[in-house]
């Protein structure tokens, strides 16, 4: 004979774990993980790694959700970050130039894969114009000539905010796909946009930074010297300090324009800036102004290249608004549904919410 309630005991393992307080223990062991990898290794800043290790937290957050929500994460993080990664490939592809040499890197007139030939001297006359015959690059650097000489405390945000651009927008991407599912979805896009852009740039348009410019002889006067990474003086990551010094000797030398460093800044600003308090915004600002200060005085890039990365920025943030209240819908016979529509969570799903059920996805059409 059962007891009674003896039919309400749960029977089976699923159904006896408290999957919330597993997902938590298991949340906390991966901090504990990651922050012990960076005071060993340093922050991790390349595309794969940055991918692997949000991917590992996002399927902690995943775990008493079911496999359909890991899998919707896989399904949409490993399609975007493989475009982005694409990207990375084909932005090195922009870089093979005929045509002459000086210093090992290609010289004013040259011509890549596609026959554009390589803007030197441009970028500069155009800087000296904007600033009545000055040069921004070389009147920062001799300003601050003693801090370009030895390496300041200050250094250390110049060299943050410099690497910020590797690790920003992932990291908003990962916030957004756990609180809100549509917005990771609008922010992968502009991203991707944004990457397809600046590669096109490169290809049609390709442009010689200040620090290269310079060490070729084009600028006249004070040297003006490749100095984003001062700040790992101050900063016990080698293994940081290692991953972009490997990653700008592998990188493009000669895609100064536009400045992804400045567009992605100003695409995050953008992004956050009409569901901000208004308090908030001037905040916000703070970003995009250092990260041109950044540029400026490390040698990286040209105001002009700035202008360029706030304007392809601004440019996708429009469209985005306009495509945000007009959304583009599919023909009828495929569903009339609108293009990022046709599967989502459930409104007010939050993966970090106290709940053991498994979470759904939804189609709708």
């Amino acid at each position: 004979m059962v007891a009674s309630g003896e039919n309400n005991v749960p029977t089976s393992f699923s159904a006896r774990v408290s999957w919330d307080i597993v997902r938590w223990w298991v949340i906390g062991l991966y901090a504990v993980v990651l922050v012990a990898f960076c005071a060993t290794w340093g922050v991790p800043m390349d595309r794969v790694g940055l991918t692997l290790w949000i991917i590992a937290g996002l399927s902690a957050a995943c775990i008493g959700k079911g496999l359909r929500a890991w899998g919707r994460m896989m399904l949409d993080w490993l399609p975007f970050q493989g475009i982005l990664l694409a990207y990375d490939y084909s932005y090195g592809a922009a870089s093979h130039f005929t045509g002459g040499l000086i210093g090992g890197f290609p010289q004013e007139g040259a011509h890549n894969s596609v026959g554009m030939p390589l803007h030197v001297t441009f970028p500069v006359d155009v800087d000296k114009w904007l600033f009545g015959g000055t040069l921004p690059n070389q009147w920062v650097q001799e300003h601050l000539s003693g801090a370009v000489q030895q390496a300041p405390w200050w250094s250390v945000f110049i060299t943050l905010c410099y690497i910020s651009h590797f690790m920003v927008s992932p990291i908003v991407a990962a916030v957004l796909w756990v609180k809100k599912r549509t917005m990771f979805r609008a922010w992968a896009a502009l991203l991707v946009a944004l990457a397809v852009a600046g590669i096109a740039t490169y290809f049609l348009f390709p442009m010689s930074p200040p620090w290269l410019a310079s060490q070729q002889g084009y600028i006249d006067g004070p040297e003006v010297l490749r100095i984003s990474g001062q700040g790992w003086a101050w900063l016990d990551f080698r293994g940081a300090a290692q991953v972009l010094g490997d990653a700008q000797n592998r990188s493009n030398p000669v895609a100064a324009m536009p400045s992804l460093h400045m567009a992605t800044s100003t695409l995050v600003v953008g992004f956050f800036w009409f569901n901000s308090r208004r308090w908030v915004r001037p905040l916000l600002l703070l970003y995009p102004a250092l990260m041109a200060f950044t540029l400026v005085y490390s040698g990286e890039h040209y105001v002009v290249d700035e202008i360029a990365g706030v304007f392809y920025a601004l440019v996708l943030l429009a469209a985005w608004r306009v495509l945000h209240r007009r959304p583009l819908h599919l023909p009828r016979k495929l569903g009339g549904q609108g293009v990022l529509a046709s599967w989502k969570v459930a409104d007010g799903e939050t993966l970090l919410d106290p709940t053991d059920r498994p979470v759904d996805v939804v189609q709708h059409g």
